[in-house]
């Protein structure tokens, strides 16, 4: 089962650094592939779905341009067999209290052979 570092980084009990495993190191993967690529590196850009997914406005073309993103990284986890999207169950709601744009979807980590939800929200901005 793969073993990364987990997120935020820090030091575990024994001293060394703190790691995730498991249905935890899945869900890390998939929050950083998804989430804010801005960074310093110039050799590793592009690697989430950029700040604009995650502070522009909540209307129809963020949404065309996360699910761009969503396939693209998806692409690329099917090509290296890790996780397979299943592809009906990609849902878009908004929370009334927050007006967050919130997607929803499953996948099957293909290691495990289990099937795991995802649900993050990707706006705090208001749509006109």
């Amino acid at each position: 089962m793969p073993t990364g570092l987990a997120m935020p980084v820090g030091v575990g009990q024994g001293g060394g650094a703190r790691l995730s495993s498991g249905d935890a190191n899945d869900d890390k993967i998939m929050r950083l592939a998804l989430g804010d690529d801005s960074n310093e590196n110039a050799f590793q850009q592009n690697v989430g779905v950029g700040a604009n997914m995650v502070f522009g406005q909540a209307d129809e073309l963020l949404q065309a341009t996360i699910m761009r993103r969503l396939q693209d990284v998806f692409r690329r986890f099917e090509a290296q067999k890790r996780y397979t999207l299943l592809r009906g169950t990609i849902r878009w709601s908004r929370d009334s209290k927050t007006q967050e744009l919130i997607l929803e979807f499953r996948y099957v980590s293909t290691e495990s052979d289990k099937e795991m939800e995802f649900r993050e929200a990707f706006s705090v901005a208001m749509s006109r």
